[in-house]
Protein backbone atom coordinates (compact mmCIF):
# COMPACT_ATOMS: atom_id res chain seq x y z
CA UNK A 1 0.00 0.00 0.00
CA UNK A 2 1.34 3.03 -0.97
CA UNK A 3 1.00 5.93 1.90
CA UNK A 4 2.68 9.08 1.42
CA UNK A 5 5.92 9.77 3.32
CA UNK A 6 4.20 12.87 5.02
CA UNK A 7 1.70 11.47 6.02
CA UNK A 8 3.67 8.19 8.01
CA UNK A 9 5.73 10.50 9.52
CA UNK A 10 2.41 12.20 11.06
CA UNK A 11 2.14 8.44 12.49
CA UNK A 12 5.10 8.27 13.93
CA UNK A 13 5.11 11.57 15.45
CA UNK A 14 1.97 10.64 17.79
CA UNK A 15 1.60 10.84 21.09
CA UNK A 16 -1.19 9.04 23.03
CA UNK A 17 -2.96 12.16 23.46
CA UNK A 18 -2.97 12.69 19.34
CA UNK A 19 -5.38 9.75 18.94
CA UNK A 20 -9.23 10.47 19.56
CA UNK A 21 -11.75 8.13 18.73
CA UNK A 22 -15.26 10.09 17.18
CA UNK A 23 -18.26 9.64 15.39
CA UNK A 24 -17.53 11.55 12.37
CA UNK A 25 -17.62 8.75 10.07
CA UNK A 26 -20.46 9.09 7.84
CA UNK A 27 -21.75 5.70 8.49
CA UNK A 28 -22.66 6.74 12.47
CA UNK A 29 -20.23 4.00 14.05
CA UNK A 30 -16.88 4.93 16.13
CA UNK A 31 -13.62 5.70 14.53
CA UNK A 32 -9.87 6.15 16.09
CA UNK A 33 -7.88 8.47 14.48
CA UNK A 34 -5.05 11.38 14.65
CA UNK A 35 -6.91 14.42 15.92
CA UNK A 36 -4.87 16.64 13.35
CA UNK A 37 -6.35 14.82 10.46
CA UNK A 38 -6.95 17.56 7.74
CA UNK A 39 -10.71 15.62 7.61
CA UNK A 40 -11.61 16.98 11.01
CA UNK A 41 -13.31 20.17 9.55
CA UNK A 42 -13.22 20.56 6.38
CA UNK A 43 -15.53 21.48 3.91
CA UNK A 44 -14.58 19.47 1.13
CA UNK A 45 -17.69 19.07 -1.23
CA UNK A 46 -19.12 15.68 -1.03
CA UNK A 47 -17.61 13.64 -4.26
CA UNK A 48 -20.02 9.95 -3.40
CA UNK A 49 -20.98 9.46 -6.94
CA UNK A 50 -17.16 9.41 -7.96
CA UNK A 51 -15.25 7.50 -5.40
CA UNK A 52 -18.52 5.17 -3.71
CA UNK A 53 -21.07 5.48 -1.23
CA UNK A 54 -20.41 5.09 2.58
CA UNK A 55 -23.96 5.14 3.46
CA UNK A 56 -25.51 5.30 7.22
CA UNK A 57 -28.17 3.00 8.77
CA UNK A 58 -31.21 4.20 6.42
CA UNK A 59 -29.40 4.12 3.27
CA UNK A 60 -28.05 8.27 2.95
CA UNK A 61 -24.72 9.68 3.43
CA UNK A 62 -24.39 11.44 6.69
CA UNK A 63 -21.57 13.94 5.33
CA UNK A 64 -23.51 15.14 2.04
CA UNK A 65 -26.80 16.14 4.87
CA UNK A 66 -24.57 17.35 7.43
CA UNK A 67 -22.39 19.36 4.08
CA UNK A 68 -25.85 20.88 2.88
CA UNK A 69 -26.78 22.43 6.30
CA UNK A 70 -23.59 24.02 6.75
CA UNK A 71 -24.03 25.58 3.13
CA UNK A 72 -27.58 26.57 4.24
CA UNK A 73 -26.65 28.08 7.30
CA UNK A 74 -23.81 30.17 5.57
CA UNK A 75 -24.94 30.70 1.86
CA UNK A 76 -21.99 33.56 1.29
CA UNK A 77 -19.78 31.50 2.74
CA UNK A 78 -15.81 30.88 0.17
CA UNK A 79 -15.29 27.50 2.63
CA UNK A 80 -17.01 26.29 5.02
CA UNK A 81 -16.08 23.72 7.99
CA UNK A 82 -18.02 20.95 8.75
CA UNK A 83 -17.47 19.39 12.59
CA UNK A 84 -19.68 16.38 12.60
CA UNK A 85 -19.26 14.13 10.03
CA UNK A 86 -16.46 13.84 7.89
CA UNK A 87 -16.32 12.43 3.45
CA UNK A 88 -14.41 9.43 3.92
CA UNK A 89 -15.22 8.90 0.03
CA UNK A 90 -12.71 11.93 -0.54
CA UNK A 91 -10.45 11.95 2.08
CA UNK A 92 -9.52 8.18 2.23
CA UNK A 93 -8.70 8.36 -1.57
CA UNK A 94 -6.44 11.57 -0.60
CA UNK A 95 -4.72 10.29 2.65
CA UNK A 96 -6.23 13.38 4.26
CA UNK A 97 -8.29 10.71 7.04
CA UNK A 98 -5.30 9.43 9.45
CA UNK A 99 -7.60 6.42 11.39
CA UNK A 100 -5.07 4.43 13.43
CA UNK A 101 -5.26 1.84 15.89
CA UNK A 102 -5.17 2.31 19.97
CA UNK A 103 -1.24 1.75 20.57
CA UNK A 104 -0.30 3.73 17.19
CA UNK A 105 1.36 6.32 19.27
CA UNK A 106 3.97 3.61 19.92
CA UNK A 107 4.92 3.16 16.50
CA UNK A 108 7.63 5.84 17.12
CA UNK A 109 9.43 2.74 19.66
CA UNK A 110 10.27 0.53 16.28
CA UNK A 111 12.43 2.82 14.61
CA UNK A 112 14.93 6.01 15.15
CA UNK A 113 14.76 9.80 15.03
CA UNK A 114 16.36 11.21 12.29
CA UNK A 115 18.85 14.38 12.68
CA UNK A 116 15.96 16.15 11.14
CA UNK A 117 13.08 15.23 13.61
CA UNK A 118 11.72 12.78 11.06
CA UNK A 119 11.50 9.05 11.98
CA UNK A 120 13.15 6.10 9.76
CA UNK A 121 10.71 4.52 7.46
CA UNK A 122 11.55 0.81 7.95
CA UNK A 123 11.87 -2.29 5.30
CA UNK A 124 9.35 -4.68 4.60
CA UNK A 125 12.68 -7.15 4.99
CA UNK A 126 13.37 -5.25 8.33
CA UNK A 127 10.32 -5.49 9.69
CA UNK A 128 9.58 -9.37 8.13
CA UNK A 129 12.78 -9.90 9.82
CA UNK A 130 12.14 -8.80 13.41
CA UNK A 131 9.07 -10.56 13.48
CA UNK A 132 10.56 -13.52 12.53
CA UNK A 133 13.60 -13.15 14.86
CA UNK A 134 13.00 -11.46 17.46
CA UNK A 135 13.26 -12.73 20.69
CA UNK A 136 11.49 -11.53 24.83
CA UNK A 137 9.57 -9.38 22.81
CA UNK A 138 12.56 -7.02 22.11
CA UNK A 139 12.23 -4.90 18.73
CA UNK A 140 15.32 -4.89 17.03
CA UNK A 141 15.63 -1.03 15.79
CA UNK A 142 17.61 -0.26 12.21
CA UNK A 143 20.98 0.48 12.59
Amino acid sequence: MYLPAKVKQEYFKASEDDIVVNTISPTGYPMRMLKNTPAIGSGIRPGCESYGYLLDGNGNCAYITAYNAEVALHPDAKTISVMDKTCLCTHMRNYNCWTCGHYTYRLKDTTRRLDDGSYQTLSAEHIFKDYQFSVEGKIALPT
